[in-house]
């Protein structure tokens, strides 16, 4: 009777993981596969260098949403899903969460303001950058992080999938030439705000949370807590999206449109096991608040396996360049084919880093360290491109992108290593219960 209980158990859990996977693969594939759809016909259509420009106001938009996340889809995500079954507790997080991040779009809307006033280079494309804008509203107010939290995947999925395909629909409708640009931004901005409302409203009724107005200690204690991640995640945007600002303001924006294509083809591609980083989190979470060793034994499972498919993942890019980038682009796709191979191999180096990262240091209490090797490889990267960049142009910045993730990579196996995690290893020595002490 107690096996048939455990095994019960087991795969409720389990069973959980599974759903929050598929439904997460489901919102994957709406926010990486339907911009893909529409690539091939705006490289075509725009051009390289009005795509190039919508490009590179959506790299510009990318600080912002990582500002106005703050580390909040991890932090918060956490917090929810260890005392998810306190409704006044839940409702304390999110209502902070919310106005916290409703300050921080305020101070990203005043950013944006001073930066393209400020570079004659940007000033003359203003309308570009402000409705790309729109999609850090949007996330503002989809509470993304309190389904996670909560195990409740299916409810995004189902918005994401719908606003996305409405999306993708209207761009083929109303773009027609080069001088529909200013369409793109508007047109995504549009479904995300669309889904963060759909989101927040179904938050508000769907479930037992309820907005209150947090007090100073409960903002600052959420503030606080998520800061190192934070430090993480826009060190992380420095050497992912920086190099299209880079080739933006040192080159013209048909290098730019080159680039972006040929990382939009890759990151699809290494978009494909997010869901499975995003469904196990939590558990992982919950595994190491109770058993170290049980925790990092389920993590060394889904490091070999992201390891083993991420490898076969970047071979195939690396042997298909040449051809991707002829079927997406075209008869104008070659300045693409050496970009898509340099980072070819940036999906078994991401999946790495992200269950190094994620899934092993941010559980097991090492945000500080994690925090140190990123904004490291973030600088790195920064002056690798800035070096590169006049003599290679977009693989000049390419280059910088792929050393960046291959020392960040090998950063992080040292600092587990130094901190007893053997990943490769059986774990000796972890403890029963608890977590390691942030060093």
């Amino acid at each position: 009777m107690l096996m048939l209980n455990a095994l019960k158990t087991t795969w409720g859990r389990n069973r959980r993981v599974i759903d929050n996977f598929l439904s997460l693969s489901l919102v994957q594939f709406a926010n990486y596969v339907a911009p893909l759809i529409t690539l091939p016909y705006l490289f075509r259509v725009l051009g390289p260098s009005k795509f190039g420009l919508v490009e590179l106001a959506r790299a510009i938009t990318v600080y912002f949403l990582m500002l106005t996340d703050y580390s909040f889809s991890l932090s918060a995500t956490r917090e929810i899903s260890v005392c998810r079954d306190d409704p006044k507790r839940v409702s304390e997080i999110f209502s902070s969460v919310l106005v916290l991040r409703l300050l921080l779009v305020l101070a990203s809307a005043a950013a944006l303001t001073l930066i393209v006033l400020g570079l004659p280079k940007l000033r003359a494309d203003g309308p570009v950058y402000y409705l790309s804008f729109g999609s850090v509203i949007g996330m503002w107010l989809f509470p993304v992080w309190l389904f996670q939290g909560l195990e409740r995947m299916r409810f995004i999925a189902a918005l994401n999938v719908t606003a996305k395909l409405l999306v993708v629909v209207c761009v083929f409708i109303f773009i027609r030439d080069a001088d529909d640009y200013l369409y793109v931004p508007l047109l995504q901005s549009a479904g995300t705000i669309a889904v963060g409302l759909a989101g927040l409203i179904l938050a508000l009724f769907g479930f037992r949370v309820r907005f209150r107005l947090p007090s100073v200690v409960m903002l600052k204690h959420e503030f606080l807590d998520g800061w190192h991640l934070f430090i993480s995640k826009m060190a992380t945007t420095l050497y992912t999206t920086s190099n299209v600002v880079v080739l933006g303001l040192f080159t013209d924006n048909t290098f730019v449109a080159y680039y972006a294509a040929a990382d939009k083809m890759v990151r699809a591609v290494q978009s494909l096991q997010l869901p499975l980083s995003q469904a196990i989190f939590p558990h992982i979470g919950r595994l190491a608040a109770q058993s170290e060793r049980a925790a990092m034994t389920y993590a060394r499972k889904i490091l070999q396996l992201v390891a083993v498919v991420t490898l076969v993942t970047s071979i195939a890019l690396l042997a298909t360049a040449p051809l991707l980038a002829r079927i997406v682009l075209g008869a104008r796709s070659e300045g693409a084919v050496p970009v898509i191979q340099i980072l070819s191999f940036l999906p078994l180096l991401g999946g790495l880093n992200n269950v190094l990262s994620i899934q092993i240091m941010v559980n097991f209490g090492l945000k500080k360290a994690l925090a140190r090797i990123v904004t490291a490889g973030g600088l790195l990267n920064i002056i690798l491109a800035v070096l590169l960049v006049a003599p290679c142009k977009h693989t000049g910045v390419a280059l910088a992108s792929l050393t960046t993730e291959i020392l960040v990579v090998a950063a992080m196996f040292s600092a587990l290593h130094r901190s007893g995690l053997h990943v490769f290893a059986q774990p000796s020595g972890l403890r029963g219960t608890g977590s390691l002490d942030d060093r």
